[in-house]
């Protein structure tokens, strides 16, 4: 909704009403209501589109093809969504990274979106959505995501998103990403009691 996000650029997300958007849309409140129950939907609706093509394309792509493709389809497809609507996405981000609210409510919207991630990788895999590979799995997923939009934002939109993303899963699969590893004598101890 374009004269919701101009009236938070313009007045900020916080100050600004949903019966103020209503009247820039020419819509009653009403009928705003109906469509986004609060400003935090309008302002989410770009990361809920996002969110579904990417479970979409994931769950197409897991039918056929091992798990890894299809997590790296589903992200090429998550990020060339933002490069096409490269100036409404900029704006988004610019909003909710001025707004303490807002900004905590796409955080718990990523979180949500992980979650539900989880379970998808979950079910391909046989095996429980809590099960630790897969949490973080979808974790890493949702970070090779971010990655690569918070590179392209911070360029102003001249770096190819989807080249970071392909960057990060060639780094992954090299095994170049250095992982936190407990100290030897920690690894020892926690292995005895795995063993008890």
């Amino acid at each position: 909704m374009n004269e919701a996000l101009e009236l938070f650029r313009k007045n900020g997300y916080e100050q600004t009403t949903m019966e103020s958007i209503a009247e820039a849309a020419d819509l009653s409140a009403s009928t705003l209501y109906r469509a986004f129950p609060t400003k935090d939907s309008i302002i989410l609706e770009p990361f809920r589109f996002y969110a579904e093509r990417f479970s979409e394309v994931f769950a197409r792509h897991a039918a056929y093809e091992p798990v890894e493709e299809a997590l790296a389809e589903a992200i090429f497809t998550a990020i060339q969504e933002e490069d096409e609507h490269a100036a409404k996405t900029l704006l988004v981000r610019s909003i909710i990274d001025r707004s303490p609210t807002a900004r905590a409510r796409m955080w718990d919207y990523v979180y949500a979106h992980q979650r539900e991630l989880s379970k998808l990788i979950a079910r391909k895999l046989h095996t429980k959505a809590d099960d630790l590979r897969v949490v973080f799995t979808a974790q890493l997923a949702m970070t090779i995501v971010g990655l690569a939009a918070d590179r392209w934002r911070d360029s102003g939109g001249k770096q190819a998103s989807r080249a970071t993303a392909e960057e990060l899963m060639r780094l992954l699969a090299a095994g170049k990403i250095v992982f936190p590893r407990a100290p030897r004598s920690q690894r020892r101890t926690s292995e005895a009691a795995a063993k008890e």
